[in-house]
């Protein structure tokens, strides 16, 4: 298991028998989950830091029409809101279910605090994962904003082109990823992409999309 962590942004820079010591020294314990188990609901006090080590959590939560939205899809090794872990008001803003088998590592929020106070890499490394992980969450929410589909992936898109620095780019989401991070089905999303694609803004190929009209889709953007 403690190789399994060795991904872990959390453990950045420490070495497995470093990370043995931890579990060793400190109360972390493990917990299993069965494909379809609700984890933790939407408004529950976080008390424990949660890590995936094996298996799918997925993140949920419900739009005006309380339909369910999801927010996340959390693979292995990543930590599982580690923001609202110190925050004044530390309820978690979404429901957690497991999508297959799951497998966490448990820390309680005292342990892990203890564990900070002697560990400064560990310290840095945890409030170098939550600065990111509000970026994060900030991005997603604000998908949910827009109200067309077509608003949604251009906005997606025109994300990526920031970050990519150029009008091509491998798109390594599936439409069903894409259409839960949106908020939508898949189908619909299909349909909105081929609209695109037809109005000669965007060319896909497999994973590669090629931005041919970003004046276009940024028309799209502001449809919210």
């Amino acid at each position: 298991m403690y190789a399994n962590l060795t991904p872990c942004n959390l453990f950045n820079e420490l070495s497995i028998d470093e990370i043995k010591e931890l579990f060793e020294i400190y109360d972390i314990k493990t917990k299993s989950y069965a494909n379809g188990d609700v984890i933790a609901i939407e408004g529950n006090t976080y008390t424990h830091l949660l890590i995936v080590i094996d298996g799918v959590v997925q993140a949920e939560t419900a739009d005006a029409s309380n339909r369910s939205v999801v927010v996340e899809r959390i693979t292995p090794t990543s930590l599982i809101a580690p923001s609202y872990l110190f925050a004044e008001n530390s309820h978690l803003p979404v429901s957690l279910l497991a999508k297959t088998e799951v497998t966490l590592v448990v820390i309680d929020k005292d342990e892990l605090c203890l564990m900070m106070s002697r560990n400064i890499r560990l310290m840095v490394n945890l409030l170098t994962i939550m600065s990111s992980s509000n970026k994060f969450v900030s991005d997603n929410i604000m998908y949910l904003t827009y109200k067309t589909i077509k608003s949604k992936y251009s906005n997606y898109l025109l994300n990526r082109l920031k970050v990519e620095g150029g009008t091509t780019f491998r798109n390594d989401l599936t439409q069903r990823q894409m259409a839960e991070l949106f908020g939508v089905t898949r189908p619909a999303l299909a349909r909105a992409i081929k609209e695109l694609a037809d109005e000669g803004a965007i060319y896909v190929k497999g994973k590669e999309i090629i931005l041919l009209y970003p004046e276009k889709l940024e028309q799209y953007a502001r449809e919210n």
